[in-house]
């Protein structure tokens, strides 16, 4: 699946960032935990739209692999970065 965020649809919350995620008439709320934010000094949105990518091929794993949160959003993790990171590296 290929989630693609909808611009305009970032949002940062308390210690978190949520993005709305669409594939064709499938939108997707996704989660970015506090320790999957960009750890720049700059802009927050600045960051995280500079790292979309990532962030949109994790979530289009997550979301095909069934691996929904209690509420039905997509959480990514610093642990999710690292495994995909590791899984782009082989």
């Amino acid at each position: 699946m290929s989630l693609v965020t909808v611009p305009g649809k970032i949002r940062l919350c308390g210690t978190h960032a949520v993005l709305v995620m669409s594939e064709g008439s499938l939108h997707q709320a996704v989660c970015i935990a506090g320790d999957a934010l960009p750890s720049s000094s700059g802009d927050m949105i600045q960051g995280l739209m500079a790292r979309l990518d990532l962030y949109e091929g994790i979530a289009g794993r997550k979301f095909a692999d069934g691996e929904l949160a209690y509420d039905g959003r997509v959480w990514i993790t610093s642990s999710d970065i690292d495994a995909f990171s590791l899984q782009e590296r082989h």
